[in-house]
């Protein structure tokens, strides 16, 4: 995928990676696919190497695909002045929304021939996914949505998860970074990752910032079934990892999270057996990519039948 950066109307700079293949002519309908990184890492989670990435369902596929640094991430503006009564996941929605996927659908989707944005969102940023989401559902915005994906993110923390993580604090002290040999540890469960991977770690780490991390627990896990979830309209797919290392990998726990998304009209969950958290980078990679990119064609039909 290539770099780029773009600015947006707030004065803020989105940073990335994209790619933008030649249109299949057996696809009738086009959707653009924006991936959101999770904590930790930065764009080229989703194009780690030349075999695990989301280039390869894109180009087979005839669908563009744009990995953004997330706010304070790689090339893109940091958030971290946060107003009181919000929060960094609040303020990452508000900004997808209302500048960020805009800015996007005009350079890439609308220029492509697509017809609708589709997010894929991994871990922690999934909560600003959601949040995006439900604004979208309140006020459409200059942006079709088409539908969101979500990896890595759940409601039932596993019990070692429930009190704050081993993480090394450090300077400055608004950002966190793991020692590698912990961060691929819990990553990735031994035997669900190919060991070249992991030379690779180095290059994916970035520092994430505290306010993220502490809003997981604080603020988002006690309020986004009735405050974001419940609003969002669009068709949403959802995934858990079988050794995820943070939320509880059962049936029953999909179950309870799908269950949140009380207004979708259509709502996909899945547990994804023997698969660890970052499933993008593990052997389980271009199958998820696979029903990814599936899943995002169909929301692109769905949405053109509305029209």
């Amino acid at each position: 995928m290539e770099p780029f950066k773009l600015p947006l109307a707030d004065g803020s700079v989105l940073g990335g990676i994209r790619i933008v293949p030649p249109r299949s002519t057996s696809l009738q309908y086009r959707p653009l696919i924006v991936g959101l990184h999770g904590s930790t890492y930065n764009s080229r989670y989703f194009d780690p190497d030349s075999k695990h990435t989301a280039t390869i369902p894109s180009a087979a596929f005839g669908v563009p695909f744009v990995s953004i640094d997330r706010p304070f991430y790689g090339d893109t503006t940091s958030i971290l002045r946060i107003a009181d009564g919000s929060s960094f996941p609040q303020e990452t929605g508000s900004w997808l929304h209302r500048y960020a996927l805009p800015a996007l659908w005009l350079e890439i989707g609308k220029d492509n021939d697509c017809n609708c944005i589709v997010i894929l969102s991994h871990s922690l940023g999934a909560m600003g996914a959601v949040i995006a989401a439900a604004m979208h559902a309140r006020d459409e915005g200059p942006y079709p949505l088409g539908g969101i994906i979500i990896s890595g993110l759940g409601d039932h923390l596993l019990p070692e998860m429930k009190e704050n993580p081993a993480r090394e604090p450090n300077v400055p002290p608004d950002r966190v970074v793991f020692p590698l040999e912990i961060k691929d540890a819990m990553m990735f469960r031994p035997g669900t990752v190919h060991p070249e991977m992991l030379n690779h770690s180095k290059r994916l780490d970035h520092p994430t910032p505290v306010a993220e991390i502490a809003s997981l627990r604080e603020l988002w896990l006690p309020t986004w079934r009735e405050s974001w979830a419940a609003h969002v309209k669009v068709p949403v797919m959802f995934g858990i990892s079988e050794q995820d290392c943070f939320f509880v990998g059962t049936e029953e726990h999909v179950r309870h999270c799908t269950s949140a998304f009380v207004k979708s009209e259509r709502m996909d969950g899945s547990l994804i057996r023997g698969a660890p958290h970052c499933i993008e980078l593990s052997y389980w990679s271009q199958g998820w990519y696979a029903r990814c990119f599936g899943f995002a064609m169909e929301c692109s039909v769905s949405l053109s039948q509305k029209a």
